[in-house]
């Protein structure tokens, strides 16, 4: 049974590794190993414990292994969801995705927005979201492309 909670600071370290190793794994199908390598470079403890901190960050548990997270900040920015590779489809983006819109409402929001891998388009796509634009970026000289995508609550 996925049980969703609040994230701790004390999370960080288990986010971090469920981060990275998604990545390696389920990301690599749509991202070459260089991108791979500067995604998985994000591990500072510091920059993750402010996330948790200044963000509605949120857990996806199954008994006490977390399988999944995500976060929205209070402007509608959907900035992490993360499924561990082990768990893809299991329905906890979903139920990550339901708080986050949960979230959303009690902030009396009119829409989310998120910056979307190509590997999550689909997902995001199924669940009401559109693209709007794309977003290009250089990151250690490394290029990357996520569709913009929202959803009208």
């Amino acid at each position: 049974m996925i049980t969703i909670k609040e994230a701790k600071v004390d999370d960080v370290d288990e986010i971090i590794d469920l981060f990275e190793s998604t990545v390696k794994a389920v990301n690599k199908k749509d991202y070459s190993p260089e991108q791979i390598a500067v995604w998985t470079s994000a591990k500072d403890q510091n920059i993750w414990s402010e996330k948790v901190k200044s963000q509605n960050f949120y857990l996806a548990k199954i008994g006490n292994e977390i399988v999944g997270f995500s976060s929205i900040d209070n402007s509608g920015y959907l900035d992490f969801m993360y499924v561990h590779k082990d768990f893809q489809g299991h329905g906890i983006a979903k139920s990550l995705l339901n708080q986050i819109e949960l979230k959303a409402r009690e902030l009396e929001l009119t829409k989310i927005h998120s910056s979307v891998s190509s590997t999550a388009q689909p997902f995001f796509k199924s669940q009401g979201f559109e693209v709007y634009d794309q977003e290009h970026k250089n990151i250690n000289d490394i290029a990357f492309t996520n569709a913009l995508m929202q959803k009208v609550l």
